[in-house]
């Protein structure tokens, strides 16, 4: 797999933290924007989308990639609070109290390239 560059919008009224798979970290408070950067030998990628209000957590959501599948949720197992919308490699995605939202094709990140998510508030 190709290296990924992610970027992370968060237009939100709370605090975002994002810790992936490979162990890198992240954080974007309210308002701001951050990203990550991912090389060849970091294949199956998962970012846990946590949002903070007062140092509590109170969603997860997350952005997931890999040669053979890739896709995105909102935190859909809270109430609606926060919205996505964002692109892998050009196709687009949204989704506000969605639930996991797949990519296609499957192998839409098989040569890496470029992720990025916009959090609203709902």
């Amino acid at each position: 797999m190709g290296p990924v560059t992610f970027n992370i919008h968060n237009e939100t009224k709370y605090n975002l933290r994002v810790q992936s798979s490979n162990g890198a970290t992240a954080e974007a408070v309210a308002g701001a924007s951050t990203s990550l950067g991912f090389n060849s030998s970091d294949t199956n990628i998962t970012n846990a989308m946590r949002w903070y209000q007062d140092g509590i957590c109170i969603l997860q959501g997350s952005v997931a990639w890999s040669a053979g599948g890739s896709g995105a949720d909102d935190g859909w197992t809270t109430s609606n609070i926060i919205c996505m919308s964002g692109e892998m490699n050009g196709e687009g995605f949204s989704g506000c109290n969605e639930g996991w939202v797949e990519m296609q094709p499957y192998n839409l990140m098989a040569n890496g390239g470029e992720v990025s998510v916009t959090y609203t508030n709902a």
